[in-house]
């Protein structure tokens, strides 16, 4: 349990650090120049997003283990996922490390891109930056919650008017921007908890669908309505990702230590040429991933292995990169650590601005509804 306890505390105390001494100093750069902010804030994201790699495979040792498809790190895309523990998120991180190919070895029709490459991203490894679509209530987290706030993630209520007008501020905001993002989308809105499954299977009952042991049936709507807004924004693809654990894991159980040793991610690519465009079939097409999601699943568990529904066979698995460039932002994040608790032990100063900031950010996510908000109007100001 100590080394639960650790891990996790680690893993906070980090997000704390970072918001405090980075994230909030940067945050007044949205009222001088927000396609700067911008663009520090995501290297600022990107940079903390290879903190959990190194805590998790480095001090910890999980095994990440990659097939299929890799992941361009150019393109607007949609990364859409099971949802079979509530900690899923945060193993995306160390998927996404490894699946996605290296800038330089991209292939040659690629170079374009790659010499475009301006220094943010080049320090992020790519154009796109990863976005979450999150349950509204994430946001309210201190330090966490803020900090997702600022990176301009998706928030969802499950109240369609509100979310419907949340997603196209989320994508006018970007396009202004002409800012490229993988978005993570958890089609099915929660974990793959008993009950959950319970209530999967009577509306699969009701509506006359298959039932799935292994995955719960996906809500539509915000897919589709994602789906149909992104292509006429210069979507590319969608990945489908698969997740499996040899032990699944909650909130709980990591503060226990009792974390997955092993986690595989099943990687395959779409070409937006391959997703249809009429609703009904964008609808269709995710029910039918989830079929095939099921079936590869269910293979996984009895035999240890993947299938890829296209072609039948056992994806290939691709060897895992370096931690290298994860262990030297693990050292850059834990100098900022050190910072933080030496700042707020010496610094009345320091103090108050942890104080003030904590306060300030209450205030916008109760009165404005997160700073997210608070940037789209400001950009929309400014153009």
């Amino acid at each position: 349990m100590a080394l639960g306890v650790a891990i996790c505390g680690a893993w906070y105390y980090t997000i704390l650090s970072g918001f405090y001494v980075l994230y909030c100093p940067v945050m007044y750069l949205m009222f001088l120049n927000h396609s700067l902010y911008r663009k520090v804030v995501d290297v600022l994201f990107s940079l903390w997003e290879l903190y959990p790699v190194a805590l998790f495979q480095w001090c910890y040792h999980t095994r990440i283990r990659c097939f299929g498809d890799y992941v361009n790190p150019n393109e607007n895309t949609i990364i859409i996922m099971n949802h079979r523990t509530r900690v899923d998120w945060n193993y995306v991180w160390l998927a996404l490390y490894h699946a996605t190919k290296p800038v330089a070895d991209q292939r040659i029709d690629d170079v374009e891109n790659r010499d475009s490459n301006d220094m943010f991203d080049i320090i992020c490894g790519g154009k796109s930056r990863i976005k979450f679509v999150l349950k509204d209530e994430i946001k309210i987290v201190p330090g966490m919650g803020w900090i997702m706030q600022l990176n301009y993630f998706l928030y969802v209520k499950r109240n369609w008017q509100e979310d419907q007008l949340n997603l196209s501020q989320f994508i006018d905001y970007y396009n202004k921007l002409e800012c490229k993002n993988r978005i993570v989308l958890f089609p099915e809105g929660t974990d793959l908890s008993e009950d959950n499954k319970r209530r999967s299977r009577k509306f699969a009952e009701a509506n006359n669908l298959q039932c799935h042991e292994y995955v719960l049936h996906p809500r539509t709507k915000g897919w589709v309505a994602l789906c149909s807004r992104l292509r006429g924004s210069g979507l590319t693809s969608v990945y489908d990702v698969t997740v499996a654990y040899d032990n699944p894991a909650n909130e709980i159980d990591l503060i226990r230590g009792k974390l997955p040793q092993e986690v595989f991610f099943h990687f395959k690519r779409y070409s937006i040429e391959e997703i249809p465009v009429n609703e009904d079939e964008i609808k269709s097409w995710i029910n039918e991933r989830w079929q095939d999601k099921e079936s590869s699943l269910r293979k996984f568990h009895s035999d240890g292995v993947f299938i890829d529904a296209v072609t039948g066979n056992t994806p290939t698995e691709y060897a895992a990169r370096s931690l290298r460039k994860a262990k030297l932002c693990f050292v850059f994040w834990t100098f900022i650590d050190i910072l933080f608790l030496y700042n707020i032990l010496s610094s009345v100063l320091f103090q108050f601005w942890v104080v003030y900031h904590s306060f300030l950010f209450i205030f916008v996510t109760w009165y404005f509804g997160g700073f997210q908000n608070v940037q789209y109007k400001i950009l929309e100001k400014e153009l």
